[in-house]
């Protein structure tokens, strides 16, 4: 028979609104436990958490909506067969949540000191497989939680490339690049090289020159820790080369390519220190070299403008 529970009215107290069958624990103990794992009183520290706890057929689920505490989209959801070990992880999460948010304001004072250190990271929460078994609740910040800020952070980045415009056709490469990173100001150097791709004077004819490109990138723009999204604006300098192939006189040129340009990414955290990264930028080149026969005839000139996406890993630290 499936277990059939009515959730109470919420208990009016100002740190968190809190909605549980009347075989849970109410809302006074659950403060208890939270200040217990703090060190002192949840009042001015804990603010506006919404809890409610449903029946879902003989296991207990906790709705834990964090959000005017963390100022992110922080909804989490618990599950166990008991409520009052429920309650107990409900309390290390809001405790743990608190000690990062006082961590994130400019002045520190007793009360975010105070926290036990020793209090272990998981606790023991029954789960729907059946009473003598047991899962383990990582009391931990899920992603979208608020973590506490680093000032410094830097890493390397491997990206491959696709775009159109500066070469013919359709452009393929890689990049590496590494970066640095103050607050939420990030500067990074990167190094690309593009495979040569052919244009040719006539579909029909043999004559083409084949295109190559090498860029040293610049780019200094706004990330932060707490999203996965980051802007930019950057710079090139470089060096395009053509080379004459089925010509009366085969030669080889090159010249300076310059351009400058912007950009925007995400990078999605997979792990704490990898996160996949795709990226979309537009790059305006300030010189455009025209590639031509000897004859005068036109092979091939870049575009007004190159525009190109990524996709790679990036490794490091925030």
């Amino acid at each position: 028979m499936a277990l059939v529970a009515i959730a109470a009215p919420a208990d009016a107290d100002p740190a968190f609104g809190w909605r549980a069958p009347a075989s849970c624990p109410r809302a006074e103990a659950v403060r208890a436990r939270i200040e217990r794992r703090l060190g002192a009183p949840i009042d001015g520290v804990v603010h506006g958490i919404e809890i409610e706890i449903t029946v879902d057929g003989k296991a207990f689920v906790a709705h834990i909506d964090a959000r005017a505490l963390t100022v992110a989209n922080d909804v989490r959801m618990l599950r166990s067969t008991r409520c009052d070990e429920l309650a107990d992880a409900i309390a290390v999460i809001i405790a743990r949540l608190a000690t990062q948010a006082r961590r994130l304001e400019p002045e520190h004072d007793l009360i975010a000191e105070q926290v036990v250190q020793a209090e272990p990271p998981r606790v023991q929460v029954a789960d729907a497989r059946g009473p003598d078994e047991e899962a383990r609740v990582d009391a931990a910040p899920v992603v979208g939680s608020v973590q506490p800020a680093h000032l410094w952070g830097g890493g390397v980045r491997l990206l491959a490339l696709s775009g159109v415009g500066a070469l013919p056709r359709i452009n393929l490469g890689g990049e590496l690049a590494g970066y640095v990173r103050r607050d939420h100001l990030f500067a990074e150097l990167a190094i690309a090289r593009w495979v040569p791709q052919s244009a040719r004077f006539d579909p029909g004819a043999p004559a083409r020159v084949e295109v190559s490109l090498d860029v040293l990138t610049l780019r200094a723009g706004w990330a932060t820790e707490r999203l996965p999204i980051r802007a930019w604006l950057s710079g090139e300098i470089g060096r395009i080369q053509g080379e004459g192939m089925a010509v009366v006189d085969p030669q080889i040129g090159s010249a300076r390519w310059l351009a400058v340009g912007g950009g925007f990414g995400v990078a999605w955290p997979m792990a704490p220190r990898a996160r996949l990264v795709g990226t979309f930028e537009l790059a305006i080149p300030l010189e455009r070299t025209r590639f031509m026969l000897q004859n005068g005839n036109d092979l091939y000139q870049p575009a007004a403008a190159a525009a190109r996406c990524a996709l790679g890993l990036e490794l490091g630290w925030r």
